[in-house]
């Protein structure tokens, strides 16, 4: 599936709303708190209010349990699929 729908379901998965979904990409891009107030031309404060909701809503604690949850939760287990395909038997 291409990454926009992948993006979907999990947004639909945790419950994020657009704007949550927004900065959850970002982090996963590496942004800072600052960068991405620019990018989304919102106050660091905001984005960090925004960053608590996401936490709550996908049961992490940090930028970096959230990427790494996203990854193996959604993307892992379809670079599992394409190695066992791949793999001669």
């Amino acid at each position: 599936a291409p990454s926009h729908d992948i993006a979907s379901l999990i947004v639909q998965a945790y419950g994020l709303t657009d704007r949550e979904r927004q900065i959850t990409e970002l982090c996963a891009q590496g942004l800072s708190t600052k960068e991405i107030a620019a990018t989304l031309h919102l106050s660091p404060h905001t984005v960090q209010d925004h960053l608590k909701a996401i936490f709550d809503k996908t049961g992490t604690r940090s930028r970096a349990e959230l990427v790494g949850k996203i990854f193996l939760d959604n993307y892992a287990p379809r670079f599992r699929e394409l190695t066992a395909s791949t793999i001669p038997a």
